[in-house]
């Protein structure tokens, strides 16, 4: 595989948008797009609901699926409960542990579809975006209500990749870009699964929310957008001339305060009969 950077710190791999394929990646990077991530004001909206739909409480055992560098184990650990972050990358374990400077939080090694708990042991659960990289999220979101207890809370957020807008660009250069980016993803339709998945597992739904990222115009020139028509190229979806008119496209239009990138993630949350 090829990194491809951006220079602003952003660093994907073709054909990495699979959980295999992520998990490989460097560290210092992994936790820059984490970071990255977690201050769009979209994100911190879809934390929050999450976090006041689960209202975990003193004395319950609440966990994190994916759990990154943490920082959602330890608004856990906030509110008394005992406080569990499953990550399987040790680096973002390392990380985590770092980050929460004394917090009462444990993480642990473990896969979302062989979570590390008995039957009925979890009263609080949340995932974010972390569906969006396995190709079969059913056993995982089953596995994730086999663990939960009766009356167990779950919130699930998640990106749906079809509802990408970039503005401006030539329509038949973006969509082959677009139709390779949906093909890689393990699972680019995450978002408006969730429901489903929640449903189909015996799970009653509680809540369902959406928020909108909208990208700065300094995400003309970096992140995604670089990431799609730099990948692209790679694979041989477009040409070296289009993706520098891509590029070029964009890059004038946020000059003058014209360029366009949005994106919609999905939250929902249920709770187990």
């Amino acid at each position: 595989m090829t990194d491809v950077s951006d220079g602003a710190g952003f660093v994907t791999r073709r054909g990495s948008f699979r959980a295999a394929h992520v998990a490989e990646q460097n560290i210092e990077q992994q936790a820059f797009i984490l970071d990255q991530m977690a201050g769009r004001p979209a994100i911190r909206t879809l934390k929050a609901w999450a976090l006041d739909q689960l209202a975990p409480a003193a004395g319950e055992t609440a966990v994190d699926v994916g759990s990154g560098t943490g920082e959602d184990v330890v608004a856990f650990a906030a509110s008394g409960a005992r406080a569990i972050g499953v990550e399987p990358s040790p680096g973002l374990r390392a990380e985590a542990v770092r980050r929460a400077a004394g917090a009462d939080v444990e993480y642990v090694d473990g896969h979302a579809e062989a979570l590390p708990f008995a039957d009925g042991s979890v009263d609080v659960m949340r995932c974010e975006r972390v569906l969006q990289h396995i190709d079969d999220p059913v056993p995982v979101v089953k596995e994730m209500a086999r663990v939960l207890r009766p009356g167990g809370r779950i919130a699930l957020i998640d990106t749906d990749w079809a509802t990408a807008i970039v503005h401006p660009a030539d329509p038949g250069v973006l969509q082959r870009m677009v139709d390779y980016f949906l093909h890689e993803t393990a699972n680019p339709y995450s978002g408006r699964r969730l429901r489903g998945l929640l449903a189909d597992a015996g799970l009653e739904i509680t809540g369902e929310t959406a928020a909108t990222m909208i990208e700065t115009q300094d995400g003309a020139r970096q992140g995604f957008v670089a990431m799609m028509h730099l990948t692209a190229l790679q694979a041989g979806v477009i040409t070296e001339a289009e993706a520098e008119a891509f590029a070029r496209t964009l890059a004038e239009a946020a000059d003058r305060g014209a360029f366009h990138l949005s994106l919609t993630m999905y939250a929902v949350s249920a709770v187990k009969p």
